[in-house]
Formats: C-alpha cells, structure tokens, sequence
C-alpha cells in the first residue's frame, strides 16, 4: 500500500493522508472510504484506531482518506463566518471535490466515532455521493428498555461493586463532580434539544430508501446505549445482514483503547466493506 499526504479544500487549508492499496490488490470502481475526526483527536484517531482501518481496508483493496477537518490536527481554520454545524459538510465536500478530481471515483463511505459518527451522518443525508456509512457510537436516544438492561445488567457486574467500595473510601476525598466523573456518568453530547428522535427517524428511512448501505458499531463504553436491541428500539428499524446492520461490542470501551478491540472492530468494518461493496457500486448512477 502507498501512504500519501494530501492538502485540498480552499486555499489548500485541509490536510489528509490517502492510504491507496497496491494496485493487484485494489478494486476498480470501489468507493473512496473517508474517516472523520472523533472529537479533538486528529486523524491518526484514539488509539491508532483510523491508522488501523485504513490499513486494513487497503489490504482489502480499498482507499481511504484520514483527514483532519478545519482546525483540526494539521488542518486550518475556515476563513470567514461558517456555521460550526455547517463546517464538517463543508470540509467533506471539499474532501469529495478533491478525490474524485483526483481519482474519478465520485461515491464515498464515511466513517466515524463519536461526534464523526454524527458528522458522517449529516452528511450522508444531504449529499447523494455517499452510498453507505459506518456510524462508531454516534446518535443514541434512551428507551425504557435501556434503563431495564442498564440497572440489571451493572447489578451482575463486578466493576459496579468495586466502584461502590472504591467511592466509600474516596467520598471525604473527592467532588461530587470527580465522583460522576469516575463512575462514567457524563451527559452525552447527542442528549441536546437540537437532535429529535423523529428528525433522525426521518433521516435513516430516506438513507434506506436512497440504498445507503450503514454498519452502526457500539460499544459498552459509551454509556448512552446498552444491547443491540436498543437500536430497534429507538427507530424501529430491525437490523439485517444487509443494508441495515448493527453490532454491539459490550467489553469494548468506547476509544477502542485495547488493542484486541480495535482488531474485532477493525475487522468487522473491513468484512462489511467487502460485503458491501466488493464489486463496484451502482448506487447513485
């Protein structure tokens, strides 16, 4: 495989490195993979985790863009006013423009952790290059049957217990805010008045009716979302082997931060994407 480093987008102000397979290993008319930022961590990813998909869907004949979007890693800030909600979809566009000037090739997967997952998705509804998506804990809403798994499932847990003595013997030492801290009781960013369960509802039936092929991966260590059941739960969609799959991973942390992890996943979205899109895509054509 060649690893090459790339600067696009206005005024070349984007930065990304292309990891493009070698050429008896790479499929023809496949679609471009791009991996987005999760969070603040530039384009390497936590742990490595990006580096490490990249790789691996190149050994599987695919190329995929790392990159960093505005104000990000080694990426600069967007000049002039821009929406901060709007600034992703631009900076993906931009990374599109420039791959399939660059190559040709004009359908993408995107895939993100976190607030990339969330990022992908905006995009993935409003640009019809996209032809499939792979969401690492993105948007979650809590259903009654979180709280019922939630509260049953840490009882069996022996972490919960250690946690119970460890803040016993912390109490007189620590904040109430270290204390919430330590146990994983942070608010998630998806919990805010500006997502809508109807709203992203709404948006999965149009990526389903548009044929966007999704993988939606997460993990035990994000704490918004417990059991793979809760997907169908949430939208009501039942998950497949196909267009619509969905997997839970109830020993990983939401990083990837152990390195078996990091394999199963990695693994898992190289599978799918060979599935998927083993032979060149005639979605959007």
């Amino acid at each position: 495989m060649q690893e090459t480093i790339c600067r696009f987008g206005s005024d070349k102000g984007l930065f990304g490195i292309l990891t493009v397979p070698d050429a008896k290993e790479k499929i023809d008319g496949a679609p471009i993979a791009i991996i987005l930022n999760a969070g603040i961590v530039h384009r390497v990813g936590p742990f490595r985790l990006h580096v490490d998909l990249a790789r691996q869907l190149a050994q599987r004949g695919y190329s995929t863009l790392r990159m960093d979007l505005s104000g990000l890693g080694d990426s600069q800030p967007r000049t002039g006013k821009v929406d901060s909600d709007n600034r992703a979809e631009l900076d993906v566009k931009d990374a599109m423009d420039f791959l399939k000037q660059l190559t040709s090739t004009n359908e993408f997967v995107l895939l993100g952790l976190c607030s990339g997952a969330y990022n992908a998705h905006k995009v993935s509804v409003n640009d019809h290059r996209v032809v499939g998506a792979v969401f690492m804990d993105g948007i979650v809403f809590r259903t009654f049957g979180y709280f019922l798994r939630y509260h049953v499932l840490r009882l069996m847990r022996p972490r919960f217990w250690r946690n119970v003595i460890k803040r016993r013997w912390s109490k007189y030492e620590a904040s109430s805010n270290d204390v919430l801290a330590a146990q994983g009781f942070a608010e998630s960013e998806f919990f805010t008045e500006q997502l809508k369960q109807d709203e992203i509802i709404n948006d999965l039936t149009m990526l389903l009716d548009r044929g966007v092929q999704m993988l939606f991966l997460y993990t035990d260590g994000f704490d918004d979302i417990c059991g793979r059941s809760q997907f169908q739960e949430m939208y009501g969609f039942r998950p497949d082997d196909g267009q619509l799959q969905v997997e839970y991973y109830p020993k990983s942390e939401h990083t990837f931060r152990l390195t078996e992890n990091r394999r199963v996943a990695c693994n898992r979205v190289a599978n799918w994407f060979e599935k998927q899109f083993g032979r060149p895509s005639k979605i959007g054509q």
